[in-house]
């Protein structure tokens, strides 16, 4: 991004920012907005980011420029699918790939899944995934660098998990505070991250 100015990302054939663990969120969700905004067809860039910092400034960003994006006319909502370069278990490179949609309304419930350091990636993928197929509806809500990179890595394993059944998986990501219940015990409202899983046939 540094290099790079917004114009020329938007006008490349596969725009792309990337974030590092520095990179401030609003400054990157502003670079995303500005993307849409001159791209041919509003097509939103992709994000790379590597390591838990990295993956969770992008994460905020995303849900940054998607809270700018509604407010729009016409509202433009964005659409994640996060895909790892490498093993699910060790890497943490990923890229997050943003499709343009509709506006989705998805509050906050008490059967949200919650992710915090210690959930398992792989249990939790098989969770969400077990949800998607008895067509219930499916949000993960967290907060903090590894919380965030597990609830992104699970997303990234259910969707590989469903692709047998011709679902595809993407989320939504909005700021949301909660109860924050993360120790064992209630320290009043924080803020969360509410990632609301979409899927459709394909």
């Amino acid at each position: 991004m540094s290099n790079t100015s917004v114009s020329d990302v938007a006008a490349s054939q596969n725009p792309t920012l990337k974030v590092s663990g520095e990179s401030v969120p609003n400054k990157v969700a502003g670079a995303i907005c500005n993307v849409v905004r001159e791209a041919q067809n509003n097509t939103p860039p992709a994000i790379m980011a590597t390591g838990p910092a990295a993956i969770n400034q992008a994460i905020k960003a995303i849900a940054i420029a998607r809270k700018y994006l509604l407010e729009e006319d016409p509202a433009i909502d964005l659409l994640v699918a996060p895909r790892f370069q490498q093993d699910l278990r060790d890497g943490s490179n990923v890229t997050f790939y943003l499709d343009k949609s509709r506006p989705i309304t998805r509050e906050p419930s008490e059967d949200d899944l919650s992710v915090k350091e210690a959930t398992d990636c792989f249990k939790l993928a098989g969770a969400i995934a077990g949800r998607i197929r008895d067509g219930e509806e499916v949000a993960v809500t967290t907060k903090g660098a590894i919380p965030v990179l597990v609830a992104v890595k699970a997303i990234a394993l259910a969707q590989d998990y469903l692709a047998d059944d011709s679902i595809d998986l993407k989320f939504a990501v909005a700021f949301a505070d909660l109860d924050d219940t993360t120790s064992g015990r209630n320290l009043g409202l924080s803020t969360f991250l509410h990632m609301s899983l979409l899927a459709r046939n394909v």
